[in-house]
């Protein structure tokens, strides 16, 4: 197995939901992710869904929408009420998708005892865990859509690009659950030799130095 793609089945991060009150799609670039949710939300019955992202790196160079409101449109054009979609649209970064769609559910005072995160195959194992840590009142499970490294990647247009982002994911993912924003998780060793070998190929573009934090 490519290392990369070890990092990526790592990144994947499947919980199986129960019974869960809402859905939180998590805003990114992918187009795809508002249609499996739209797809879930069809099939299950969940009693919302929030939106989440304002503008990002990627998406304020080609959209001129939120996140949060290209998202709602795919969805409402494949059938889910729009009256079910509430919009959080000022979130950048992983933490501020959970605090502040928290945020727009308590003050309408939805149900929120399990709450399912649907996001890029590659970010739920890193939405899992900031959720898990940021809203600990919540059950958290995951979702999205089944693809594997080889079919993603197939998908994306930069695959070099899209090597050196899922290297930086994964050292969120460690050293992020050090520092508190995440709950803390012990990278298997495999996956963490994964992640040497590829920075010393030179896939360090969305690596920090650690005493740089």
């Amino acid at each position: 197995m490519l290392p990369e793609e070890k990092i990526y089945n790592y990144l994947n991060k499947r919980c199986v939901p129960q019974h869960p009150d809402f859905i939180l799609v998590l805003g990114s670039s992918d187009l795809r992710v508002p249609k499996f949710s739209a797809e879930y939300f069809l099939q299950n019955p969940v009693s919302y869904i929030v939106v989440s992202g304002g503008l990002g790196k990627v998406t304020n160079e080609i959209w001129t929408e939120t996140e949060a409101q290209k998202f709602s449109q795919v969805m409402i054009d494949l059938g889910v009420p729009s009256e079910k979609i509430y919009l959080e649209e000022k979130a950048s970064n992983t933490g501020e998708n959970i605090l502040f769609s928290k945020k727009i559910i308590e003050q309408h005072g939805l149900p929120h005892h399990e709450g399912l995160l649907i996001a890029k195959p590659y970010m739920t194992r890193r939405a899992y865990n900031t959720a898990s840590q940021q809203w600990t009142e919540v059950k958290w499970s995951t979702a999205a859509e089944p693809l594997t490294y080889h079919e993603y990647l197939e998908l994306v247009d930069d695959q070099e690009t899209f090597i050196h982002l899922i290297v930086g994911d994964l050292q969120r993912i460690k050293v992020y659950g050090e520092l508190g924003f995440q709950i803390p998780e012990q990278v298997p060793e495999d996956v963490w030799f994964a992640f040497e070998e590829l920075v010393k190929r030179g896939y360090n573009r969305y690596v920090f130095r650690q005493e740089s934090r």
